[in-house]
């Protein structure tokens, strides 16, 4: 397929851009998750994985034996 034959049959039928519906497809995803609480649960959970990370692999080897 040809890139003037793909923007001719974009032009007819109404077809979007992969860019662009990968695009909307993120920033709805960011959109509906940000407005409940989920944001907040996906932030803590990672603030614990990240805090039981540094407790159990990277302050075990920075202490001095």
């Amino acid at each position: 397929m040809s890139k003037d034959l793909y923007i001719e049959v974009n032009a007819h039928f109404g077809i979007e851009s992969v860019e662009n519906l990968g695009a909307n497809r993120r920033n709805r995803f960011i959109n509906r998750f940000c407005e409940t609480d989920n944001y907040f649960y996906l932030l803590r959970l990672f603030n614990f994985c990240l805090l039981n990370f540094f407790s159990y692999v990277v302050l075990p080897y920075t202490m001095v034996k």
